[in-house]
């Protein structure tokens, strides 16, 4: 009899351990890489902090939007984040900065769920603003714009 009712417990059981969430602490989302492979000539060094800068955004983000919390029933997401252009143009009385991102959304054994892209164009009026400071805040823009669908692939995956 107490194998019975432990065989059924077990059974009724079984789905709910399926579709709870992962460990505390364990990541919704991970970033796994983060990289400038624009063209154009960069330095490694300038290549590596506009990663940075694209991870830290987007790390904050999803922070923000809670999407990096681990929902029942929804498995972990890695991203692969690349920037793929860059355009910096001289405007009427300043400088206009472009960017455009790919995020790759892939599942736990790294096969490609889904692929989000975002845009971003800031301009400064004069020469007053740093070039470096205007490629942060176009990456941060970018990033932003592109939140939204990011958390609709984590939502319907």
């Amino acid at each position: 009899m107490r194998t019975l009712a432990l065989l059924v417990a077990m059974i009724v059981a079984a789905p709910l351990a399926i579709a709870a969430p992962g460990p505390r602490g364990t990541p919704a989302v991970t970033i796994k890489s983060a990289n400038d492979a624009s063209p154009g000539v960069l330095d490694p060094r300038t290549r590596m902090r506009h990663g940075e800068i694209v991870r830290r955004a987007l790390r904050d983000a999803l922070r923000r939007s809670g999407a990096d919390i681990r929902h029942a029933g929804i498995p972990p997401r890695q991203l692969d984040i690349t920037i793929v252009k860059w355009r910096v143009t001289p405007s009427a009385g300043g400088v206009d900065v472009s960017t455009e991102l790919r995020v790759v959304v892939c599942d736990e054994q790294g096969k490609i769920l889904s692929i989000v892209t975002g845009r971003a164009r800031v301009s400064a009026p004069g020469h007053t603003t740093p070039l470096v400071e205007l490629r942060a805040q176009a990456l941060a823009e970018a990033v932003g714009g592109m939140t939204r669908s990011l958390q609709s692939q984590f939502a319907t995956s």
